[in-house]
């Protein structure tokens, strides 16, 4: 008898392939802040768990992330399936805690039951087989990834077509004997199998070093809509260490991603808005608002974060990156594995903060800073951003930076040369940044009473006589007004320095409202009173009033990007209808305010 007479054709009937297509990148014509868009794609950011609550089995999803086409992810589910949904979400979260639990190993073993304690399900006879189901639905898709699939080794996205599972699974039997071995370690003898999981290459290497953000699993399981869930993962990414963000709502709707029909817009901002609230009463949003003046597709949300979030998500830094150096000191992790993690040390809250991480990185703004630091012909030389971004990777931010300071002092001929060459020598490692100092001014402590309280309307009058103050006195109070501003701010960059620049004379009234004794010290109050009150608002000097607009038009350019029609456009509407104002002499900083907020939206 043949072979083949032992073999039986066995025929699936399943559906067609289905291939759905969605472009997940939103037309620039409803962006009002397009920094948004250029957001590095990573893990959390990945259309990868599908919030549509009506797949189809052999559907295929290809998610494109621009007018191109070329930047897409592609999930594919395995033939007779459908691709994974919410409960592989929340599967794949319960994994990662117990993966952290078990010291981090890129391969691991885990049981139903455990996942089930995790995920808290009814303890039925169904949630084995809704688990099960999971794990091979998660191990069976394929996800292609081209030009979105980030890697913490390339520093960036990787630009070749990626094929690979989220992870791998090897069902083991506990009744064969090959799996003594686990049976000896299972206490519980009711269950019958436990699973191998491993984590693909590309996402574990992404979770152990640089390339991951850091949640409370608990708190991430308890979020019951998964589009709130995704909403909530995406926001603690894009507002780093602000409590306020503004979203375009069409950028938010395409991003996690939901269905979008022109038509039919309201029902899926409805889902925005029931995910927004289950966000709000859980505590991990303070409030929301839509700000809708003409479409929905050009809409926004404005969103705001109670003050307790940065100091738990600074937590969630402090302790994770603790545990994880306690993880590698217990060598479970494998020698290879352990050469790709950064060297940590244990922090805490009051040894650093996690802005001091965010230098490490090589971003474009600190190439730049780098490069203003070197000699001016550094600027001419074409490798010079790609050396430094290499040097930051290779020895840290301050070291670079020092090198960088070392190099102009010295005033090297062959500065490429002479920057790599310090760096390797450690020539510069006990160099300072050269400091302009101003003029030092002793504060005495002021009661509650005087504490400054927050007003719409500055005194004026302040400024006025910070006027009279010798130069030196003003130079000083400047630089403490704006060292306040950035505090306040949290966080330094060229937007904050034209924001201050524009509202200048507000903070430094503001500053002088918070200490009055400087003025006591340095001006009598007769000098101040002499100031006539009728006309104390009105702003006459025409140079200080081109300097505020021509600095609004710049801030707004950073933001929006205008071309230079667009700017002399603004300049006149905007010179035209001040004008009026102060021909009637009836130009106030308020009035003012209101005629550039008119024009730019900041």
């Amino acid at each position: 008898m043949a072979w083949d007479d032992y073999i039986e054709d066995e025929y699936i009937d399943t559906p067609e392939v289905e291939i759905i297509e969605e472009n997940i990148y939103v037309d620039e014509k409803f962006i009002k802040n397009k920094e948004l868009i250029r957001l590095d794609l990573n893990i959390i950011q990945f259309p990868i768990f599908s919030k549509n609550t009506q797949r189809k089995i052999n559907q295929v999803v290809k998610y494109f992330f621009n007018k191109n086409r070329d930047t897409y992810i592609t999930v594919s589910p395995k033939a007779g399936d459908y691709i994974p949904g919410e409960m592989e979400e929340k599967v794949f979260i319960a994994l990662m805690e117990i993966m952290k639990e078990k010291h981090m190993p890129q391969r691991f073993v885990v049981s139903a039951p455990e996942l089930r304690e995790k995920l808290k399900l009814n303890n039925n006879n169904a949630y084995g087989n809704i688990i099960k189901k999971s794990l091979l639905r998660l191990s069976e898709t394929n996800y292609n990834f081209k030009n979105t699939m980030y890697s913490n080794e390339l520093g960036g996205t990787i630009k070749e077509e990626i094929s690979t599972s989220i992870l791998s699974l090897r069902v083991v039997n506990l009744s064969l004997k090959m799996n003594q071995k686990y049976r000896e370690k299972i206490n519980d003898k009711r269950i019958k199998e436990i699973y191998e999981i491993s984590i693909s290459d590309h996402f574990y290497k992404n979770i152990i070093k640089k390339g991951y953000l850091v949640y409370n699993s608990n708190t991430l399981l308890e979020i019951e809509s998964s589009t709130a869930r995704t909403i909530y993962m995406l926001v603690e990414k894009i507002r780093f260490q602000n409590l306020y963000l503004k979203l375009d709502t069409l950028f938010l709707i395409k991003r996690i991603p939901l269905k979008y029909d022109k038509k039919n817009i309201s029902q899926t901002v409805k889902i925005l808005k029931n995910a927004l609230n289950e966000l709000v009463e859980k505590n991990l949003i303070l409030d929301f608002k839509f700000i809708k003046e003409s479409t929905w597709e050009k809409s926004e949300i404005e969103i705001n974060f109670p003050e307790s979030a940065n100091n738990k998500k600074q937590n969630r830094f402090y302790e994770d990156r603790n545990d994880f150096r306690k993880i590698i000191s217990l060598n479970s992790i494998s020698e290879t594995e352990h050469e790709m993690l950064e060297e940590l040390k244990p922090i805490s809250s009051n040894e650093t903060d996690v802005t001091n991480s965010v230098k490490e990185v090589p971003t474009e703004e600190n190439i730049d800073r780098i490069l203003g630091l070197l000699p001016s012909k550094a600027k001419n030389l074409k490798t010079m951003p790609r050396t430094i971004r290499e040097a930051i990777e290779k020895y840290g931010y301050e070291k670079v930076k020092n090198a960088a300071i070392y190099t102009k002092q010295q005033k090297a001929d062959k500065i490429r040369s002479y920057f790599l060459k310090t760096l390797e020598n450690n020539w510069a490692d006990n160099i300072e940044e050269p400091i302009i100092r101003s003029p030092k001014i002793d504060f005495k402590p002021i009661s509650d009473e005087n504490t400054y309280k927050d007003v719409s309307h500055w005194d004026r009058s302040l400024y006025m006589a910070f006027e009279k103050l010798p130069e030196n006195i003003q130079n000083g109070i400047e630089t403490y007004a704006y060292r306040d501003y950035i505090k306040e701010c949290g966080m330094e960059s060229k937007i904050q320095q034209m924001a201050f620049k524009y509202s200048r004379e507000k903070y430094i009234c503001e500053f002088l409202e918070k200490h009055p004794e400087i003025l006591k010290d340095e001006v009598e109050e007769e000098e101040i009173k002499e100031i006539p009150q009728k006309n104390e608002n009105v702003i006459t000097d025409m140079k200080y009033i081109k300097e505020k607009i021509v600095a609004v038009i710049e801030l707004g350019d950073m933001m929006y990007s205008y071309s230079e029609e667009e700017k002399k456009i603004l300049m006149g509407n905007i010179l035209r209808e001040v004008m009026g104002f102060v021909v009637k002499n009836q130009l106030t900083e308020e009035t003012l305010g209101t005629v550039l907020e008119k024009y730019i939206k900041l």
